[in-house]
């Protein structure tokens, strides 16, 4: 009776304690899994070290192009216009004709001038002649002093109204030539002013005309930046009329004095305009090369984004540290580093990388 007492006793326990073990089985099979499961592998990428490199500061201002030279064409002879040869917008060589003047009367004139040249030419060789043999006269005692003296003034009145006659031809000639109304410099036609059938006279105005190619770019230099600027620095800007395009030039002239009213200096750059892109007018949003200091650079390729959202991946502790990076200048493909990273930083070589992210574990 009580050996059936110890085995129900026994039985009991036993079953009492099943969860137990089984709780105790499961933990345990538990920690053994943990082996088994796949931990996180490092990722091969390419990395480069930050570099430290001279690179350009700059001054930014604004500006207008101006044209390098610009003129009120007009007439320095007198006539009906008879054909004009330019139009607004068209394009000019130095001596190409603008207008040409009605040439009737200034031909008349020319001929006249000239046949009076001739004549007086003719009566000055006459004259000479008289001189020449009056002094022998005299000489040989067949007239006094006072006929050779009458003679000899007669020579010389002579020769002088033969210089006017030719001083008179040279204006004929000249007033002919300015019938012919012609380009002073190479350029572009702003406007005409005159159609066939008008009448002008001297200091009529024909056309403005404007040189294009080089053109001026005129910058205003706040007096607190004046000592940063000085001739052959090179200048890049921006026009509106072609966004994203750069263009070049150089300082050439640089003001005496501050303006007064604004207290800025006027310098003015030269830039070559060969296409006729850039037009006088033009604002331009330009910058100067002021000087060159070292900088933290990375190449363009392991920048995300761009201005103010800037990123790269820098390598810290073998991880993927994704900073945003406010950037300085660019140089070809190299771009300094204003902020986020230091030289000598690890940082990913191809942010364009579809694998990289923030704390991505790295080899």
């Amino acid at each position: 009776m009580l050996r059936s007492n110890t085995h129900s006793t026994a039985a009991l326990l036993m079953v009492a304690l099943m969860p137990a073990f089984g709780l105790a089985s499961g933990c345990e099979g538990s920690v053994q899994a943990r082996p088994n499961e796949q931990t996180e592998q490092p990722t091969k990428v390419a990395t480069d070290i930050v570099a430290s490199r001279a690179m350009p500061h700059y001054l930014a201002l604004t500006g207008t192009l101006a044209a390098n030279q610009s003129s009120q064409v007009a007439a320095d002879g007198v006539g009906r216009v008879q054909k004009t040869f330019v139009e607004r917008g068209g394009v000019v060589r130095a001596g190409d004709l603008l207008v040409q003047l009605d040439t009737r009367s200034a031909r008349l004139s020319r001929s006249e001038a000239d046949a009076q040249v001739g004549a007086m030419r003719s009566q000055q060789q006459a004259a000479q002649r008289d001189c020449e043999r009056a002094s022998k006269l005299l000489e040989g005692g067949a007239i006094g002093r006072a006929e050779y003296d009458r003679l000899s003034a007669q020579c010389s009145t002579t020769g002088w109204s033969s210089e006017a006659a030719a001083a008179r031809a040279e204006l004929a000639a000249k007033a002919l030539g300015d019938s012919a109304v012609r380009a002073p410099f190479s350029g572009m036609v702003v406007e005409r002013f005159v159609s066939v059938g008008e009448y002008v006279r001297p200091g009529t105005t024909i056309a403005t005309l404007v040189e294009v190619d080089p053109l001026r770019l005129q910058l205003t230099v706040p007096e607190s930046e004046v000592a940063r600027v000085r001739a052959g620095q090179a200048v890049s800007f921006e026009v509106s009329a072609f966004p994203g395009e750069r263009f070049a030039g150089k300082v050439e002239h640089l003001a005496p004095s501050l303006r007064q009213g604004t207290r800025d200096l006027v310098v003015e750059a030269v830039v070559r305009n060969p296409e006729h892109k850039l037009l006088p007018g033009m604002f331009a949003l330009a910058r100067i090369e002021t000087e060159r200091g070292d900088k933290p650079v990375v190449s363009a390729a392991a920048l995300r984004g761009h201005g103010g959202n800037a990123r790269l991946f820098a390598v810290v502790d073998k991880r993927l540290q994704e900073r945003m990076v406010q950037l300085g200048e660019r140089e070809g493909d190299v771009v300094a580093i204003e902020k986020g990273v230091v030289t000598g930083d690890r940082i990913a070589q191809n942010a364009a990388a579809a694998e990289l992210r923030d704390g991505l574990l790295v080899q």
